[in-house]
C-alpha cells in the first residue's frame, strides 16, 4: 500500500504547489520595438507582446507588461524572481542569466543601402569594414559586429535616440543601416525613408543569433516556466501565432529583378 500512500503524498503536493503560484503574477517587461512590442495609446501590443500575453492565458498565469528603455527592463528582470523580458535575443552571454521560453517570432536582420548608392557593394563580412552602419544603443547587432571585427566609432555609431541612426543613414552620414523584415516597414516611414528608397545588399547571419524569446528570472519556478513554454506550443500547433503575426506586419510591394529576389525575399519579405 505504500505505492497508494506515495501517490496521494505526489497529488496533494502538486495541487498545493498549483495553489501556490494561482496568485502570483508575472511582471514582463519590455520595451518599445514594433512590431513586436510597442506603446500606442496607453496600450502596450505587438506581435511577441500578444503572443506571451496569450500563452499566459492559456497557462493560467496571471501576467502584466510594463514597458521601460532597454536597459532597465533588462536590469528588473534579472533582479526579480517573477519577471521576464520580452522580446530578448537569444545570445550565448545571455544564455545563462535567464530561463528561455521560445521562439517567438523574428526574422534575419539585413544591412540596407539608400536605393541610388551604386558605390556600395558587399558580398562579404569583410566588406562590410569599408563602410559605415549605425546602430541603437544597446543593440543586439553590436555584438554582431564586434565578433566580426568591426569597431566602434570606426565602423559603427552608437546612437542613444530611437530611429537615430536611421535619420543620420538618410541624411548622408551613414552608409548602411540594419533591420529585419519584420522590422523595416518600422524602421522607415514617411517622415524618414519609403520603402522604394532602401534595398537590402548584405544578410547577416551568426550562429549566436537564436531569435527572439521570453527571457525569465532564473528564480522563477519551474512549473510557471514550463506552463509558459507548453502553451506557447500549443498557440504554434493551433495557428494562432501565424494569425497575431498578420495583424501587424504589411505586405511589402515592391519591384525587384531575378538578381534580386533571393535577397530581397529574406530582407523585405522574412
Amino acid at each position: 500500500m505504500n505505492w497508494i500512500v506515495k501517490l496521494v503524498f505526489i497529488t496533494v503536493f502538486l495541487s498545493n504547489l498549483v495553489q501556490a503560484y494561482e496568485n502570483v503574477t508575472v511582471t514582463i517587461y519590455t520595451e518599445h520595438f514594433p512590431p513586436y512590442n510597442f506603446r500606442e495609446g496607453d496600450k502596450i501590443k505587438g506581435i511577441n507582446h500578444d503572443i506571451v500575453a496569450r500563452a499566459c492565458e492559456v497557462a493560467g498565469i496571471k501576467c502584466k507588461f510594463k514597458m521601460y528603455p532597454w536597459q532597465r527592463a533588462m536590469a528588473l528582470s534579472l533582479s526579480k524572481r517573477f519577471a521576464g523580458l520580452v522580446s530578448t535575443s537569444r545570445l550565448p552571454d545571455r544564455e545563462a542569466h535567464f530561463q528561455w521560453v521560445g521562439p517567438l517570432v523574428s526574422s534575419p536582420a539585413c544591412f540596407y543601402k539608400l536605393a541610388h548608392r551604386s558605390d556600395i557593394n558587399i558580398n562579404s563580412k569583410q566588406q562590410l569594414n569599408n563602410y559605415t552602419v549605425g546602430l541603437n544603443k544597446g543593440d543586439v547587432y553590436e555584438h554582431v559586429l564586434q565578433n566580426w571585427g568591426m569597431q566602434e566609432n570606426v565602423n559603427y555609431v552608437i546612437y542613444s535616440e530611437k530611429f537615430g541612426e536611421v535619420n543620420a543613414f538618410k541624411n548622408g552620414k551613414l552608409d548602411l543601416f540594419i533591420a529585419s523584415a519584420n522590422t523595416l516597414q518600422y524602421h522607415i516611414d514617411s517622415d524618414r525613408l519609403a520603402l522604394h528608397e532602401v534595398e537590402p545588399v548584405f544578410v547577416i547571419s551568426d550562429e549566436a543569433l537564436l531569435g527572439n524569446y521570453l527571457a525569465l528570472n532564473l528564480a522563477m519556478p519551474i512549473e510557471i516556466v514550463e506552463k509558459l513554454q507548453n502553451a506557447l506550443v500549443e498557440l504554434n500547433q493551433s495557428n494562432e501565432i501565424q494569425l497575431i503575426k498578420k495583424r501587424y506586419i504589411p505586405t511589402a510591394q515592391s519591384v525587384i529583378s531575378e538578381s534580386e529576389l533571393s535577397l530581397a525575399k529574406r530582407c523585405i519579405y522574412g
